[in-house]
Order: C-alpha cells, then structure tokens, then sequence
C-alpha cells in the first residue's frame, strides 16, 4: 500500500502563521495557478502557428485554432486569484496606516520591481529585432522617453499587460477595501457590481470612447476582480458548493456542478468557433458579441479550474501534487520570463511540412515550459534576490511528504501567505 504522510510542522509553526496572517493558506490555489500557467503558454505557443498556416481549413490549423482560443482562460484565473487572495487575508483586518505601508512595499518590490526589470528587458528585444539587429540602430531607435511610456502603459511586452493591470488593481484595492469593510451588505452583491462596473465601461468604449487599448485597463476586468473579492470573503461557504464529493451527487450542489460546467464548455466552444470563422472566412461577429462569449468562458473557467484543482489536491498521488503545487509557486515567474523563451525559440528556423511542424510547435511548447521552469526554480533556491525577477516564494512551501506503506489523511494547516499574492 502506499502511504501519504503530511508535512508535520511544530506549534510554534502553526502559531507564528497564525499570528501573522490570521488565516491559513490554500494549497489548492497553488495547483489553480498551476493550471493557469499552462493555460498562458498553450495559448502563446499555439499563436504562431494559428498567423503561418496557409490553409485554414486543414485540421492542424483547427487544432491550433482550438488551443489558441480555449485555453484563455490562464491570464483571467489569474486576475482572479489575485483578487481572491488579497480579500481571504485582507478583509478581516482593520486598515491602518503600517497595514497600508506593508501591503504598498510588498507590492512594490515583489510585482513592481520585477515588472520594471523585465520591461527594460523585453524593450531592448523588441527595439533591437525590430531596426536591424545591430546595437549601433538600436542606440538609434530607442530612448527613455519611448520605454518610460511602453512602461506606463504596460506595452514593453505582449504579456506584461497581465502585471500592469494587476498594479492598476493594487493601487485601488484599499479603497475598495475599506468601502467594504465599512459597508460590509455591498459583499453580497460584489459579482452583478462587477458584471455591471464591467459592462457599462465595454459598452460605452464600444459606442462613445473607443479606447483601442481597453485590455491594458483594469476595469475591463471587474467581474473577475469581483468575483475573486467575493471568494475571498466568502471562501468557506463557497466552497461546499464547488467541491465535489459522492455525498453531493445527490443534492442541489451537483445540479449546479453542471449548470457551472455546461455554461463553461458552451462558452469555451463557442469562443472557439467564432474565431476560427473569423479567420478562416473573416465572418466578423458584433465585437459585443465575442465580449460577452469571453467573459462566459473565462469567468466559469475560473470556477471549474477552482474545482479540479481541489479534485487533484484531494485524490491525485502525493507526488504528482507536490509537481503542481511546486508549478503554481514558480508560475509568476514562469509568466514572467517564458515569452522571452518562446520569442528565441520562434526564432529557429524548420522546413515546413505538417507532421515537422507539428512536431515543432510542441517542442516550442515543451522547451519554453520546461526551460522557464528550470530557471525560475532554480534562481529561486539559489540566490537570495530571486524576489528581485520573480517576486516572493511562500516562506513554507505547501509540500506533501509521503511514504510508501501506509495511506494517510490530508490536512490544511496554517500556512504563510505568499508575499507574491
């Protein structure tokens, strides 16, 4: 038999957690930011290949075409767990002047820091590639000016939009905060607010503003936002409704299991539609339309991401959990630095025949994994100034330790939240 053994962690431990965050960690969420990172680098690694393929109507470009599309849900979890996070640990303390003063240091090294480090990283490869490959056209073309506003804007990089809207939410959530804190009945009302907030900004920009950056705005993001403050607030009771257990087939909670999974697959398939007519036949759906698809597919992904990862947290074998609990530590790093990777491995040359580059595009896929993995890890376990590029790793990793004889019950203890959350 094979016997699982959790981490045993003294009183002291549990205690010194306790005093300091008020709340134990989740480990589920690790393996939902786990399944998050994978999501990013399906979609990016799939988008070459969905711009090269001539013929639209073949089955590899389908098949791109269908990991392009459904698997964007990884920057939105995201956003998501970003919200969820700091309302589970924030929503009970009072606000005062040293919680503010921690919470805008914490940010401001573990995001703020790494996000200006790569912006300038990602600015000199973006100018260089794109006059002429020689540092002399570089100092040329580039400026402080231009990277300053590349930097306001979160543009330096494709992806680093992610982080840039993420420290727009940051500079917010104390207000937010202390509006709910203080008019605590507006909780229960957070999803529809966000949902409303959301749309009300989608429609005016789409008849009146007609921002053309509006995915760089945090508040095209509300009902992510939103419903991740509800979950923090909410978690425990929350949750029975999303876990899932034989005692529940029977009951109302499974009735919403597949109300919740039904809404997510039509969403997630009907995105993907769209868009393969879009860019197989240029059938341009109303922009309205493919909004409100998005924010289906994503807001549910978001849930059902919650439930399988609480699935594998309770039933996969301790080692495998432990691989996605690690994942979901390095997974900001990871975002981080795998669009750099992948830009270089792009970069290869491969004749072109379907099975070739097929073959191609899932090495792209496994080498940009595996490499962002191996270098975030290891810098982290290496050097001290690891937060510095890839923000703070927990100061307890949440680790299963197992044994081979014996069967044993996973516990949650008191963890440290994770500066990086």
């Amino acid at each position: 038999m094979i016997t699982m053994n959790v981490r045993l962690f003294t009183r002291s431990d549990v205690l010194s957690s306790l005093s300091m965050n008020h709340k134990a960690q989740i480990p589920e969420l690790y393996v939902v930011r786990a399944l998050a990172i994978i999501g990013v680098l399906l979609v990016h690694v799939s988008s070459v290949p969905v711009g090269i393929i001539a013929d639209k109507s073949s089955i590899m470009f389908m098949f791109f075409n269908f990991l392009n599309i459904f698997n964007r849900y990884g920057t939105t979890t995201f956003i998501f767990l970003s919200a969820f996070v700091l309302f589970y640990r924030y929503y009970e303390k009072p606000i005062s002047g040293k919680l503010l003063m921690s919470f805008y240091k914490r940010r401001l090294l573990y995001i703020g820091i790494p996000y200006v480090i790569f912006s300038i990283l990602y600015y000199v490869i973006q100018m260089y590639y794109s006059y002429g490959e020689t540092w002399h056209q570089f100092v040329q073309a580039a400026s402080v000016i231009g990277f300053l506003k590349m930097l306001a804007l979160g543009k330096s990089f494709y992806h680093l939009y992610f982080v840039f809207i993420n420290i727009q939410f940051y500079l917010l959530f104390p207000l937010l905060l202390l509006l709910l804190q203080y008019k605590r009945n507006l909780t229960k009302h957070l999803i529809w607010i966000g949902f409303l907030l959301q749309w009300a900004f989608i429609i005016y920009n789409y008849y009146s503003l007609n921002y053309a950056d509006k995915g760089q705005l945090a508040i095209s993001y509300t009902s992510n936002y939103f419903l991740g403050a509800y979950f923090g607030i909410y978690y425990s009771s929350l949750m029975e409704w999303l876990v899932v257990t034989r005692k529940k087939l029977m009951s109302l909670k499974a009735v919403f299991w597949v109300l919740l999974g039904s809404v997510w697959l039509l969403a997630s398939f009907a995105d993907v539609y769209m868009f393969y007519w879009a860019r197989k036949n240029g059938t341009i759906f109303n922009p309205l339309l493919y909004e409100l698809v998005w924010n289906l597919h994503t807001i549910t992904a978001g849930l059902v991401l919650l439930q399988l990862a609480n699935l594998i947290y309770r039933k996969l074998s301790p080692p495998l959990v432990n691989i996605m609990l690690q994942l979901g530590i390095a997974s900001f790093g990871i975002y981080i630095i795998h669009a750099g990777i992948l830009f270089y491995y792009y970069r290869i040359s491969v004749s072109y025949s379907p099975l070739i580059y097929s073959v191609y595009v899932a090495a792209a896929f496994v080498v940009t994994f595996a490499l962002s993995w191996i270098i975030v890890s290891f810098i982290q376990k290496q050097s001290r100034l690891a937060w510095m590029l890839f923000g703070a790793a927990p100061k307890i990793s949440p680790y299963i330790e197992w044994k081979s004889t014996n069967i044993a019950k996973r516990t949650k203890l008191s963890l440290p939240v994770s500066k990086q959350g």
